[in-house]
């Protein structure tokens, strides 16, 4: 063979060896694709398409939403999902929380949803965290929480509760700070809950329970505004240990392999997760939706709600409206 075919032979296998790198790159890792369509709109009490009037109209002519033109035009590199806890019977949500990941930004916002949050529905149990079962499982949540905030969800996180026991524990437990003294105790669901407040290590199964509790056995505690604000919290903790130690990264992932279910394909999920070896903490952003309670359900605050979205959960380049979400009141 004379030099110049064992050049051409050479060149051909790093060719070769590139696009067979750059395949299976691909298969391992891709960016994920974002929800391909506008959020639903319920059919209860809300018109099909909601007019609204063009910005450089002179006249008073208004048109669908859906034509005007970019109210749906995605921001780059900002992804929401869904992140959900189920409760031990798997039949009703026990947690919610609305999350947005601006990776081009490099921040992450949460927002815990009141499990007894009104939404627009026909069913008799009008409250959020009923939808998974009355209304088709995940896919039936995700489209009433997209529905209420006016915002897509690209992807769902459903949480095994035994998966956040291992991972803690696999952190070797975290250090917080229990906001108030906790004594509570339900023999049905083998629950009890003992913890002074104060500083204190807790691994898995402790701060699982500190999670859990809203109130004592004798009524006094903080309710679900205060159990959502200590599972952010807890849930930060947690993220801040997890990030600490990037060597565990395999350990990190069997436990979600086993523990998690969601809808964002491995290539993906590896993509979400080398973008996050950059991200710093001091970037995450927690916060409750702003709800009121009236017996028996709890009421977003329009207003407030939709600053927020605005600010920390909306992946489209314009603000959203009052009339693109979908919040009852009383």
């Amino acid at each position: 063979m004379s030099r110049t075919e064992r050049l051409i032979r050479a060149a051909l296998i790093l060719v070769l060896t590139c696009a067979s790198a750059w395949g299976v790159w691909n298969l391992v890792v891709a960016k994920p694709a974002v929800a391909n369509n506008t959020p639903p709109v319920s059919t209860s009490t809300t018109p099909a398409a909601t007019p609204v009037k063009r910005a450089d109209s002179e006249d008073e002519t208004v048109v669908p939403v859906e034509t005007v033109d970019g109210p749906y035009t995605r921001k780059d590199d900002c992804w929401t999902f869904l992140l959900v806890g189920m409760d031990r019977g798997g039949g009703n949500t026990d947690s919610l929380m609305l999350v947005t990941y601006d990776v081009a930004a490099q921040k992450v916002s949460v927002g815990s949803i009141a499990r007894d949050m009104r939404v627009d529905v026909n069913r008799k149990l009008k409250k959020i965290n009923a939808a998974y079962a009355l209304n088709g499982g995940i896919d039936g949540l995700m489209e009433e929480v997209s529905m209420t905030f006016g915002v897509p969800i690209d992807y769902y996180f459903r949480v095994n509760i035994n998966g956040f026991v291992r991972l803690v524990n696999a952190v070797d437990g975290i250090d917080f700070n229990v906001p108030c003294y906790m004594n509570y105790d339900d023999p049905e669901q083998n629950l009890s809950i003992h913890y002074s407040k104060g500083m204190r290590h807790l691994n898995g199964q402790q701060a699982l329970e500190v999670c859990r509790f809203r109130q004592n056995n004798d009524g006094t505690g903080y309710g679900d505004g205060g159990r959502q604000q200590t599972q952010r919290a807890v849930l930060t903790a947690v993220v801040k240990k997890a990030l600490s130690h990037p060597e565990k990264i395999s350990e990190y992932a069997q436990i979600a392999a086993e523990n998690l279910d969601t809808n964002l394909p491995l290539n993906n999920l590896v993509w979400f997760a080398m973008q996050a070896t950059s991200f710093d903490t001091a970037n995450l952003n927690t916060m409750s939706f702003p709800c009121d309670w009236h017996n028996p359900y709890m009421y977003l605050n329009p207003s407030e709600t939709l600053d927020m979205v605005n600010e920390y959960f909306n992946p489209y380049v314009l603000p959203r409206t009052m009339e693109q979400l979908d919040i009852v009141s009383r």
